[in-house]
């Protein structure tokens, strides 16, 4: 039998090994193999007293203790047990964008047999690399593959953030799966994994190279411009003067993909506006976050090459509206995101070593239905105006203001020992002209709760970046619980850009959903 054995803690500095064994014994459990980790934290809340905080499985012939911390593994064959349906598809499936989502959902269709068609408007990775690296250095923006659009979606040029609180085996299957593409495998133990840009590109790379060796077709900068309802299904007309048939299609469209939303609300797909957030990005030094967080074990013998970078979580509510940390990118840099001409989106993004000087964060504040007039369109509108907004106030490059400055209402003051990462440059700007009386008043309240927690909040010449505008979808495709299209079908409304995840892992989790509920209605297609 297999035993999870969780909350061992493990001075800092200590090998963990004798520390793992030690309190198994205390326990009464004994491992006829080697324990294995599978997850690790850290507790710093007691600095200097730091503690590693483990949870391991053990193998072991019996056990009859009892302890709250000791349970029996579950091992489970995700997904080798999905049902399949008996009937055939008239059409291959056709997975329409290739971000965590379309790919995870691409991923397990081509293992099953299905031999999914993906359209992807964006360029593949590696000219989308390209593309983003002539935007960042001055250059033009590609409209059609950028840090939004391209192969691997938007998570492919953030911090590679895996962090989800779904608790569930498709989770776990998405991890491991990505480790097995080439992921480094501390995200599988690791309480906040990331896999940083760099490491990313060449994972999306060679879980394309799958898909289509088990019989997929992906095609880049092909984009999709229309769907029509035909006796059959549907019919996709694409960029290029094509057109697809299927009866099963999947719609991972990201949530920046705005025409596409449009259309789908002109052709009676039932949408909803829902609450989402803005924001800004606000910059530290990482060694104050540092210090802020581990203090005096930083400067204990090998204290700062054990401690990973510091993360942390802020977040203020009044009410029903709140102003949180978002997308926390230690040792990183503040991104230009946009998708859109003459729109300018922030955003964060980190390497896998984290070793940028700055730290950075958005800090997002509620934005609730009644402030844009509730339907989908007018979301989508609110959004876009702030986007236009950050345009104007830094004709295309990032519009920055101090902290100080920002709770004050007022610009003039310089940046003084931190300054702006963004690759663009930057320009002065009064980013409150972007948010209500409301907005800033919480964004006030929400900083000086947060100087309270962390002292680096309380520098005032800390640089804010505007605006943050892409947090979560501003709406959602209704799907009933086969995860189909209200009213619709065969169409899957699936991830962020849907309303349905909010980051790499949860969007891969329900790519993987949507993929099991087609899977579970119908045999793969017998024209192939």
């Amino acid at each position: 039998m297999k035993l999870i054995i969780k909350n061992i803690r493990c001075p800092f500095l200590a090998q963990e090994t004798p520390v793992i064994n030690r309190v198994l014994r205390e326990k009464g459990i004994f491992p006829l193999s080697p324990p294995v980790i599978c997850k690790k934290s850290i507790d710093a809340r007691k600095k200097p007293d730091i503690y590693f905080v483990y949870t391991v499985i053990a193998r072991v012939e019996q056990y009859q203790g009892y302890d709250p911390n000791v349970s029996v593994y579950q091992e489970d064959d995700y997904p080798a047990s999905l049902p399949r349906g008996t009937s055939p598809a008239g059409y291959r499936p056709v997975v329409v964008g290739f971000g965590p989502c379309g790919m995870f959902c691409a991923l397990l269709l081509a293992r099953k047999g299905y031999h999914p068609l993906v359209i992807e408007q964006g360029e593949d990775v590696d000219k989308r690399k390209k593309s983003v690296e002539t935007y960042f250095s001055g250059g033009a923006l590609h409209p059609h593959s950028n840090v939004g659009f391209g192969e691997g979606g938007a998570g492919a040029f953030s911090d590679g953030k895996l962090i989800t609180r779904i608790n569930e085996n498709r989770a776990s299957f998405v991890l491991s799966q990505l480790v097995s593409h080439g992921a480094p495998p501390d995200i599988l133990t690791s309480a906040r994994p990331h896999i940083g840009t760099d490491l990313l590109i060449q994972v999306v790379k060679n879980i394309r190279e799958e898909i289509i060796a088990l019989g997929g077709e992906i095609y880049f900068e092909t984009k999709l411009l229309s769907l029509t309802s035909a006796v059959d299904g549907w019919r996709l007309g694409l960029g290029n003067g094509d057109t697809l048939a299927s009866d099963g299609v999947f719609l991972a469209i990201g949530h920046s993909a705005h025409d596409t939303y449009r259309h789908l609300f002109e052709k009676g797909f039932s949408m909803v506006g829902k609450d989402f957030s803005v924001g800004m990005r606000i910059e530290h030094l990482q060694v104050d976050v540092d210090i802020s967080l581990y203090g005096n074990a930083l400067l204990l013998p090998g204290g700062a090459e054990r401690l990973p970078k510091g993360e942390y979580s802020v977040s203020y509510r009044k009410g029903n509206r709140g102003v949180y940390s978002f997308c926390m990118c230690p040792g990183g840099v503040v991104v230009p995101a946009s998708c859109h001409e003459r729109a300018y989106v922030t955003n964060g993004m980190s390497y896998h070593k984290r070793n940028g000087i700055n730290a950075n964060a958005a800090i997002a504040v509620s934005v609730l239905k009644d402030e844009y007039g509730s339907s989908p369109l007018q979301a989508l509108a609110y959004q876009e105006h702030m986007e236009k907004a950050a345009f104007a106030l830094g004709g295309g490059v990032a519009p920055c203001q101090t902290l100080g400055d920002f709770l004050q209402g007022k610009t003039g003051s310089s940046f003084q020992t931190i300054r702006p990462t963004s690759p663009r440059g930057f320009v002065y700007g009064d980013l409150t002209t972007g948010f209500t009386s409301a907005q800033l008043s919480l964004f006030r309240k929400g900083f000086a709760k947060f100087k309270q927690q962390y002292s680096f909040f309380s520098n005032l010449s800390a640089p804010l970046t505007g605006y943050e505008t892409k947090t979560s979808s501003p709406l959602r495709i209704l799907r009933g619980e086969d995860y189909i299209a209200l009213g619709q079908k065969g169409i899957y409304p699936c991830g962020e850009g849907a309303g349905y995840a909010g980051g790499i892992t949860s969007a891969a989790v329900d790519g993987l959903r949507v993929a099991e509920s087609y899977m579970a209605a119908r045999a793969p297609c017998n024209k192939i």
